[in-house]
């Protein structure tokens, strides 16, 4: 009976984050792979560990529609020093939230990822712009990825 529960719960929670985001389409996919695929040498060996963590998180913020959700989503990726996208939050998260012309009703394109830096020996960080594909907005996401204890890479 718990398992049912729980199965159910958790259907539920996914079709809740269903409808929070649009679908990326195939073309938006690939331009996150190529975004990430464009690392430095030097950050190539983390940035293809960090994937498992960086990747979703991507896919989310191009994606999510709703502002008040964008937290929830975003917050499994979020490591144990926490992050400066959270201090002081006041609901206006989603990238696509601060293009006034976009309509929200698709995802953002991820038009590339620039100014790679090596912080320290277990953290990393990068811009992310996005670009809106209906008005040609952009939004640059400033972002830290920091190795945890356990090895896994997670956003600082």
């Amino acid at each position: 009976m718990i398992a049912m529960i729980v199965g159910t719960a958790l259907a539920l929670a996914a079709a809740d984050a269903a409808t929070l985001m649009a679908p990326a389409t195939t073309a938006q996919l690939q331009q996150v792979a190529v975004a990430l695929n464009s690392a430095p040498v030097a950050l190539k060996g983390d940035v293809t560990a960090a994937g498992p963590t960086l990747r979703p998180f991507l896919i989310t913020l191009m994606c999510v529609q709703d502002d008040g959700a964008t937290r929830g989503l975003v917050q499994r990726y979020v490591g144990s020093r926490g992050t400066a996208m959270f201090n002081g939050w006041s609901g206006m998260m989603a990238p696509g939230k601060r293009m006034p012309h976009h309509d929200m009703v698709g995802c953002l394109n991820v038009e590339r990822l620039q100014n790679w830096r090596r912080i320290a020996a277990n953290e990393f960080g990068f811009d992310i712009v996005f670009i809106a594909p209906d008005s040609g907005e952009s939004y640059v996401w400033p972002t830290v990825m920091h190795r945890e204890p356990d090895g896994t890479w997670l956003v600082a």
